[in-house]
């Protein structure tokens, strides 16, 4: 038996009904020996592949539980979240004390707008101005001028 006349045997071979001239070639043909072995390991492997998969233990379930309740996703989020609070509230608080420094060392002095109405102006005028330290302040000359442009009764 040649080496092409076996080629068409192959599967006769790997289903177990090859004639007996396809084993004596084997055993005189390294090429055609290589290549019995070859598919006879691709046999096994297509065998392996049409098993079932094993099913797993409860052995192998309470594990994956209690793996997946160890690392729990929701709970490393709020942890992460936690921290990133806390280090926002001592940075705000810290920024709070700092303003608060501040406006004590430099408390803003009050703003006097200084009114420079002519005095007599305000001497000729029906009402009064109480003037106190010379000079009189915005409400007092408003108030005057309001007086004096409403009709005396």
């Amino acid at each position: 038996m040649t080496c092409k006349q076996v080629e068409k045997d192959w599967e006769e071979w790997l289903a177990g009904s090859a004639p007996p001239e396809f084993g004596r070639h084997l055993e005189t043909c390294p090429r055609c020996r290589q290549q019995a072995a070859e598919l006879a390991r691709t046999s096994d492997w297509l065998a392996l592949l049409q098993r079932e998969p094993p099913e797993p233990g409860p052995a192998f379930w309470a594990q994956l539980r209690q793996r997946l309740e160890e690392s729990d996703p929701a709970a490393e989020f709020w942890t992460a979240l936690g921290w990133v609070a806390a280090r926002t509230a001592l940075a705000l608080g810290f920024l709070v004390v700092l303003l608060g420094l501040a406006v004590m060392i430099e408390s803003p002095r009050p703003v006097v707008a200084e009114f420079d109405a002519p005095q007599a102006y305000v001497a000729e005028g029906t009402a009064a101005i109480a003037v106190a330290e010379g000079q009189p302040n915005r409400d007092q000359v408003v108030l005057t001028l309001v007086a004096y442009t409403e009709p005396q009764q």
